[in-house]
């Protein structure tokens, strides 16, 4: 992986951190074992993690990556 080194830091997203990982394991076992229907459930489920910031996450984490990329002249 070109990303070999990249670490993330998830301060300065704790709190969307915190909110994803609760939305997770609400849903985790159920969608995993099969309990919950998964064409009704996902959407809900995804909806949830948006809700708690999932994108706000990953926007943050593609910056880190992006300076560190640039930093290490990874391309």
């Amino acid at each position: 992986s070109k990303a070999l080194g990249f670490s993330f830091d998830s301060e300065p997203v704790k709190n969307e951190v915190a909110a994803c990982n609760s939305v997770l394991e609400q849903y985790r076992r159920a969608l995993e074992s099969g309990i919950l229907d998964v064409d009704k459930t996902l959407p809900e489920f995804l909806n949830k993690l948006e809700n708690a910031g999932i994108q706000k996450i990953i926007e943050e984490k593609q910056k880190q990556l992006d300076e560190w990329a640039s930093e290490n002249g990874v391309q």
